[in-house]
This record gives structure tokens, C-alpha cells and sequence, in this order.
């Protein structure tokens, strides 16, 4: 098959997906499911996963000093930097979490470069979970757990869970599964602190509090959590009523949303809104709100849609995945690129994808065009000197990104 032919011209788009594919003598991640991703400093970060078709004795796995007591689950912490396309795999060591699959991640607000894991499970699944809220600093891959004071407010041991943390550096955690039930409370907690403690500030007790659920994304605008999705083993949510938290007032209630009603029958649920779905992806930045991929428990979905939080319209983004996806890792950068990796590709097959996919959901500054433009021209730009990288203007900080020494990768 003739290689298709690279455009001389760089040429910026918002929403144009495009695969990410790693270097040739790139070591590649094994396809995965139920892991979590965050971005850091040009790289994207991926712990865990959950993979039944690779077996005990995989040659790839056996250098693995973790494999043997976690599989069929990874007890992995993988970064991809996405200026030279190249995989490594972080040595990791201290307090590993053994909660591996439908965990949560985010950034530490208050540790630079640390990676927040709290909540998941291990196998099999939902008799090994925790409410321990472990820290990864991504330089050299040592977790540590981060101590808190005893709290009468502290979260069941649950899976599945959605998070996330403010500006202020407070961490929200809605709902979950314990394997056998599902709930809907809501804990948070000052990750800022000196001595952090669980607050549960609704525990089912609200005769308003909506239909428990796991594998949900959260959004956070103007004091509001919005509960996007999720579901149980048999049901799921949809999108034209979003159950809604008020941090105010510490109750819930229901918001409204207008469909987009430029869509088709043919298209979400046939009425202007997505399909109800769980295991999706979400990406926020301010009032706009992404759904990517996830599944009803029948079909597993391509498609991407935007809310705007501002009118609650939501809007059917006219580019799909190339392959459906659930259970994948959906993360953004600061300046407004959204990264997926991995996830189920296949149901009646039950395979994963370990493939990598971004697309600019928004137009960043100048500068970040700019930097897009060099790596396109210069697509081995990680085997150029250092000293010719100056030459050309390229930032210090930027020449960082593609200059990795450090040895603590195995």
C-alpha cells in the first residue's frame, strides 16, 4: 500500500483527530482498559490498566517485576511524550496502590509534577479497593501515600468513582461501586492542606439525590458539579436532564439541557441529545464540556459532543473517533489539546486499542502554533542538537521537552 504523501505545508485545525503514532524503535505500552491519564509537562502519564488476553507468559511481560502477582493487570506507569512520539516506562517503587482499573487520576495542586491516584480496584474486581489517596511524583515514578486525619466524613472504599479538583486545590470524589452496590455520596477534601481530612457533605440523605451510578465524569462551573453519564452493570444515564450538586448549598437537583437540533434521527439518541452512555471520556475547559466514546452496555460509541455550560446547549461535534472506544484515558493540556489512549475497541472480540489520539478542541496562543509547526517540519527533532535547537530559537523550556536524560526508566 503506497505510504500517503506528507503535505510540504503545515496547516493548523481545531478538531482534526489524528493518531499519534510512536517512533519505530519506540517500546509500546500492551493494550489496556480501565486505566487513568494526565498530562505533565509535554508528556502524558498512564497507570494501570486491565488487559485478560495477555497472557502470564508474554515475552514483552516478563521483565516486568510486578506482572506476576498483578495480571491481569498492569501495575505500570507509562509516559508518552508527544513532541518525539516516544514511550517510555517509568521504574516505579514505594507505596504502589494495587487498586490498578476504574480508578481516579488528576495533577496534585499543591506537589509539581505529582499525579493523584485515589479510589479503583484490583482483582477480582471490587474485593480489593481503598480510600487511600496515593501521590506519584513523575519525575522518578516513587508513590507515597498522602496522610490524613481520621474522619467520620471519609469515602466507602468504592471503584469507579469520578473526581475532580478545583483551583483551590479541594478534591471532589461523586459516587461509585463497591462491586455489588452502587451510591452516589459526596466527599471532598483540601489536597492544599497541612493535615487533610474527608468531609462527606451528601451521603443519600437528600431526597433529590439522583440515581447511583459508576463510571460518570464530573464537571465543576460556577459552585456546581455536573454529573455527566455513568451507570450500573444494567442501566444508564442520559444527557437531557444533568443531576447537578450545588457546593453552596449542598444539595441536588436537576438541570436541563437543549438538544442540538440540527441532528438527525440517525444521530445520539434520535432527539438532539447524546446517547445514554458510561465509560466515557470528559474533557473540560471553562464552560465547554467534551463526551468522548463510552458505552450503553449494547454499543460503544465514536462520537463526541460539547455542552455549554453557559446555555446548556449541547452540540454534536461532526468528527468521530476513528474506532469506538470505552474505558479509555481522556486527558487535555493546558493549552487546549485533548489526548486519548487505549480503551475496549471490541465487544463481542473483547480486545483493547493501545493506540494514542489528539485533536485541539480550541486555538491556542501563537506560540504553541509555533512549536506545532517545528515538530511537523522537523519530525526527528529529539536527534537534533541541542546547540542547533538554540540556533533556531527554540525556547529553553521547549528544548526540555525533547531532551530526556533521566535514568530512572526501565
Amino acid at each position: 500500500m503506497e505510504e500517503k504523501q506528507r503535505d510540504p505545508i503545515y496547516k493548523f485545525r481545531v478538531l482534526n483527530i489524528v493518531e499519534e503514532i510512536s517512533e519505530p524503535n519506540s517500546p509500546v505500552p500492551k493494550a489496556r482498559s480501565g486505566h487513568r491519564i494526565v498530562h505533565y509537562n509535554g508528556r502524558i502519564f498512564s497507570f494501570g490498566g486491565y488487559n485478560p488476553k495477555t497472557q502470564a507468559n508474554d515475552p514483552e511481560m516478563q521483565s516486568d517485576p510486578f506482572w506476576m502477582e498483578s495480571l491481569p493487570l498492569f501495575k505500570e506507569l507509562w509516559e508518552f511524550n508527544l513532541a518525539t512520539r516516544v514511550w517510555r516506562k517509568v521504574r516505579i517503587d514505594g507505596d504502589i496502590p494495587d487498586q490498578l482499573a476504574s480508578h481516579t487520576a488528576g495533577l496534585h495542586p499543591a506537589l509539581r509534577g505529582h499525579m493523584i491516584v485515589y479510589g479503583g480496584t484490583g482483582t477480582p474486581f471490587g474485593t480489593d479497593t481503598s480510600t487511600s489517596i496515593l501521590a506519584c511524583n513523575l519525575t522518578n515514578g516513587n508513590f507515597f501515600r498522602i496522610p490524613l486525619l481520621k474522619s467520620q466524613g471519609e469515602p466507602m472504599k468504592l471503584y469507579g468513582q469520578a473526581i475532580i479538583i478545583d483551583n483551590a486545590g479541594t478534591m471532589y470524589t461523586v459516587g461509585g461501586t463497591s462491586g455489588f452496590q452502587y451510591f452516589m455520596d459526596v466527599n471532598m477534601i483540601d489536597l492544599t492542606s497541612d493535615e487533610p481530612m474527608w468531609e462527606q457533605i451528601s451521603s443519600g440523605l437528600d431526597e433529590n439525590e439522583p440515581y447511583p451510578r459508576y463510571r460518570h465524569e464530573l464537571c465543576l462551573y460556577k459552585k456546581k458539579l455536573y454529573v455527566l453519564g455513568g451507570g450500573t452493570s444494567s442501566q444508564v444515564c442520559g444527557f437531557q436532564n444533568i443531576d447537578t450538586f450545588s457546593l453552596e448549598e449542598r444539595t441536588w437537583s436537576v438541570t436541563k439541557t437543549e438538544p442540538d437540533r440540527s441532528t438527525t434521527i440517525d444521530m445520539g439518541d434520535g432527539n438532539g441529545y447524546p446517547d445514554a452512555r458510561r465509560c466515557h471520556g470528559l474533557v473540560q475547559i471553562d464552560n465547554l464540556v467534551w463526551i468522548i466514546g463510552g458505552y450503553d452496555g449494547f454499543d460503544v460509541f465514536s462520537n463526541i459532543w460539547r455542552i455549554d455550560l453557559d446555555t446548556m446547549q449541547w452540540l454534536n461535534i461532526e468528527v468521530d473517533l476513528p474506532t469506538p472506544v470505552y474505558f479509555h484515558g481522556v486527558t487535555s493540556c493546558e493549552d487546549g489539546r485533548m489526548v486519548i489512549f487505549g480503551g475496549c475497541d471490541d465487544i463481542l472480540k473483547n480486545t483493547r486499542t493501545n493506540k494514542v489520539y489528539s485533536a485541539w478542541l480550541k486555538i491556542p496562543s501563537l506560540r504553541c502554533m509555533s512549536w506545532e509547526a517545528v515538530k511537523y517540519y522537523i519530525p526527528k527533532i529529539d536527534v537534533v542538537q541541542t546547540t542547533k535547537l538554540r540556533e533556531l530559537g527554540v525556547p529553553e523550556d521547549l528544548i526540555r521537552m525533547v531532551r530526556d536524560d533521566r535514568a530512572e526508566i526501565g
